[in-house]
């Protein structure tokens, strides 16, 4: 999985660039849209999205020294420019490892232009909810992730399941490195994983001007 804190799982996130485009293809962003991607890695959906939509994108990390310059080391939770500065702000399998999610969220709402979008997609529990010391993270539930969500003055607009792309990228990585080194990577045993039962969504919600 892809995190603030692990750059490995950002690039080989389930879908590859599949739910990036169907998220961005949603809010139809207009040309030269400002995109900020928060736990963004090497950046390749930077590259991707300035290469395939032209559109202006940024990224934060706070663990990459980059030397590209649309790149920055810094915390999601203390984003490094004023407020009402972007159309969208994208986090992919970074959102359930960040220390406080409250402060991204509230963070995300001061940056975003007024009727701007968040787009999230990360693991979330179809079963019991979680905190995981490995590489997933907090495993919470879709209701509890669209309750945050709204209570921080975002308006859902879009939810969907990518579950598929998971169970794809997971079997592989256990006829890569074995069963064992697969849960100890995700810090996790099967038995809780049947409890999570892990899935993966999309959402993408709009910042709400009427409430915080």
């Amino acid at each position: 999985m892809g995190s603030v804190n692990n750059v490995s799982c950002i690039v080989n996130r389930p879908g590859g660039f599949i739910i990036t485009d169907r998220a961005l293809r949603f809010c139809s962003f207009p040309t030269h849209a400002k995109i900020l991607d928060l736990g963004c890695g090497f950046g390749s959906t930077i590259d991707h999205i300035v290469k395939n939509y032209g559109l202006e994108a940024l990224g934060l990390d706070p663990n990459e020294e980059s030397s590209n310059p649309n790149i920055l080391k810094a915390s999601a939770e203390k984003i490094p420019f004023p407020n009402v500065s972007f159309n969208g702000i994208l986090m992919e399998c970074s959102f359930s490892v960040v220390n406080n999610q409250e402060t991204v969220l509230k963070e995300c709402h001061r940056v975003l232009k007024t009727d701007g979008h968040l787009m999230i997609s990360d693991i979330y529990a179809r079963g019991e909810a979680t905190h995981l010391t490995g590489c997933l993270g907090r495993v919470d539930t879709k209701e509890n992730i669209i309750l945050l969500l709204e209570n921080k003055g975002f308006t859902i607009e879009l939810f969907e399941d990518f579950s598929t792309h998971l169970k794809a990228m997971w079997g592989q990585m256990i006829f890569d490195k074995g069963a064992k080194s697969f849960y100890c990577e995700l810090g996790i045993n099967p038995d809780a994983m049947k409890r999570i039962k892990c899935g993966y969504y999309l959402i993408v919600a709009k910042k709400n001007t009427q409430n915080k």
